[in-house]
């Protein structure tokens, strides 16, 4: 009781002794310039982020799958990365900001093994076949034993961010108004492209994504006392640049909403210094990449793609990846010690849905019917198709996805 007490009095305090015109969430704050004796705003920030990505990696049973579609875990997955960004935005006129950021991807491990207890991979039987298949079955398509645990690794300069935000509404400017932000993000294709092949007998692969990314984003904050809610809006729409085309790599597109609020317990009453922490919630939907045979969308890197032998059994190979959201929560604490400086550290946990990672179509639909014929100058066959791991009972499904991220800024204003 008395621990409550105690809580209930501070808060009250910070309630009562918070300043009445103060600075917007974090997340909505924008440089502005030509204001009067604030001429030109300038902020410089770096960041060290780590993923820690689990995922469990289940195969279609074929036997028992036309009664209950029943699945085997057989693999589990594990991504490390590490990555520093650096990032510079520039006030413009007023509440008009340009930014632009760099990615360096220190490391992108990636690791399979198959799972403890189980004795072995389910696969598909080359001598007595399922009716519906023809043709010869390469095992289990992995290119590597899972037992020696075969990992790929990742590094290299990432795509560039350039984007532009406006505040239409601005606390700092009237205080009895909102924080609302209007966004525009242009991702730019600068990375070496990522190809699955790459990483064949050791080699280090490149980390580039290989598309133009316009990603539209509205924010909106009020500020009340020591909290700050904030929601956001954010979607892409993603074109492929020529080396992505050639390569058939295909990214989805993507939808997502955030919410959160910043508890200010402590500001200093002249604005220059703060403590906030920042609670959030974040959803995200990814649609489905298909491929059916075009040599311009063969798939999209997913957790499998740096593991399977490609159809024609050599090589490696982008796969279908079906649709799926993502869960998410962070938990960031900020401490602005000076006009000029910030510090920010952070902590998230997300949860991928469970969805396919092979499913590919095994032909191109000419006619329109839905299905594939026997007559190839009708439906030509997918030469990116594989019927040992894309055939419904032998698909490959990602489940149970945890993906555990931490990251520490520093900010300096000019």
């Amino acid at each position: 009781m008395r621990g409550w007490i105690v809580v209930s009095t501070l808060l009250a305090w910070c309630w009562a002794s918070s300043p009445g015109a103060l600075r917007a969430a974090e997340v909505t704050e924008v440089c502005d310039a030509a204001d009067g004796d604030d001429p030109f705003d300038i902020d410089i920030d770096v960041t060290f982020h780590s993923l820690y990505n689990r995922s469990q990696i289940a195969r279609e049973y074929w036997p028992l799958w036309d009664a209950t579609r029943s699945d085997i875990s057989q693999l589990d997955f594990k991504r490390v990365v590490y990555d520093m960004v650096y990032k510079v935005e520039i006030g413009l006129y007023h509440d008009v900001a340009l930014y632009i950021d760099l990615p360096w991807i220190i490391q992108d491990k990636r690791e399979i093994k198959k799972k403890d207890g189980l004795g072995t991979l389910w696969t598909p039987d080359p001598a007595n076949p399922p009716a519906q298949l023809t043709g010869a079955y390469p095992g289990n398509a992995l290119a590597e034993d899972p037992a020696g645990h075969p990992s790929s690794t990742r590094a290299g300069i990432g795509d560039m961010h350039l984007g532009v935000k406006w505040a239409a509404f601005s606390d700092e400017r009237d205080d009895t108004k909102s924080q609302f932000v209007i966004g525009l993000e242009y991702t730019i294709p600068s990375g070496s492209l990522y190809r699955p092949e790459q990483i064949i007998n050791g080699n280090e692969g490149e980390v580039g994504m290989g598309h133009h990314i316009l990603t539209p984003f509205f924010l909106f904050s009020h500020r009340f006392s020591i909290l700050d809610p904030y929601i956001g809006l954010n979607g892409s729409v993603p074109f492929q640049s020529k080396a992505a085309k050639d390569a058939g790599l295909k990214l989805p597109y993507y939808g997502g909403f955030l919410a959160g609020t910043e508890v200010v317990p402590w500001e200093s009453k002249d604005g220059m210094q703060k403590f906030s922490i920042d609670i959030g919630l974040w959803t995200t939907f990814f649609t489905e990449v298909d491929s059916k045979g075009k040599s311009s969308q063969r798939g999209v890197p997913s957790e499998v793609s740096d593991f399977l032998v490609a159809a024609d059994g050599t090589g490696r190979q982008l796969q279908y990846t079906g649709q799926y959201a993502q869960f998410g929560a962070k938990l960031a604490f900020q401490f602005k010690a000076h006009e000029y400086f910030r510090f920010q550290m952070g902590v998230s946990l997300a949860h991928n849905t469970e969805h396919f990672v092979t499913g590919a179509d095994p032909c191109r639909d000419g006619n329109g019917d839905g299905t594939c014929s026997a007559d190839h100058t009708v439906d030509p066959p997918n030469p990116y198709y594989s019927s040992v791991y894309d055939f419904p009972g032998f698909r490959l499904r990602v489940e149970e996805t945890t993906l555990l991220q931490w990251w520490i800024t520093l900010m300096a204003t000019f």
